[in-house]
């Protein structure tokens, strides 16, 4: 099972979540969030990640400059694109940046299997799928029906996420078995810092399913 651990925001959390083997972490590029790093920090929190880590850059609706810059400034494996509207230039220049990209759907909590609209732009690398918040993208522990995206025959790989925790992501992975989960408030003691006992129990819930 793929995990990714997001809003890593500083050296000593990218050095604690490293230690349970992820296979990514998340850098939130999206300045209303509790969870955001600059370019500079981003850098230097990679500096300590093992090799095979993939770093992850997570923006939201961004000027393209600033991901183009960000890119050039961060070492960053994937891109993962918060956004309404993922048009087929937009596809383009993703696709030109020579990285994989995760596309973000979001699913309301009134939302019912046969009016579901998730799938994913013909060019997008990986699907993740959250509920639909008020809040900021991403880290809002807004939990939704993960059983409504089970056994749909998606392209692309298919990551969970929103509002998972070690009292749920077993039975989370049980129903819909993706590709992989996305946390970050369910594994933090407060935003934006990571929690070594809830990790542990993470990380011991979805190696469990394995």
């Amino acid at each position: 099972m793929w995990i990714k651990i997001c809003g890593i925001t500083s050296q000593d959390d990218a050095e604690v979540v490293a230690g349970f083997g992820p296979d990514a972490i998340g850098f939130v590029f999206y300045p209303p969030s509790p969870r955001h790093v600059t370019g500079e920090m981003a850098r230097s929190i990679a500096e300590v990640l093992p090799a095979g880590i993939r770093k992850v850059g997570v923006f939201v609706d961004p000027d393209w400059k600033e991901v183009e810059r960000l890119v050039q400034m961060v070492p960053l494996d994937m891109i993962q694109w918060h956004g309404d509207i993922v048009t087929q230039g937009l596809q383009a220049k993703l696709g030109n940046l020579g990285i994989p990209w995760i596309e973000v759907k979001k699913i309301a909590a009134e939302a019912r299997p046969s009016s579901l609209s998730i799938n994913p732009s013909a060019q997008a690398s990986y699907l993740l799928v959250e509920g639909f918040s008020s809040k900021s993208p991403g880290g809002n522990a807004h939990a939704w029906d993960h059983s409504l995206v089970s056994g749909i025959p998606f392209p692309v790989p298919l990551i969970l996420s929103g509002g998972l925790n070690d009292t749920n992501v077993y039975d989370a992975i049980k129903s819909v078995h993706p590709f992989g989960v996305d946390v970050s408030s369910g594994v933090e003691s407060s935003p934006g810092k990571k929690s070594y006992d809830r990790l542990s129990r993470f990380f011991s819930e979805v190696k469990r399913y394995e």
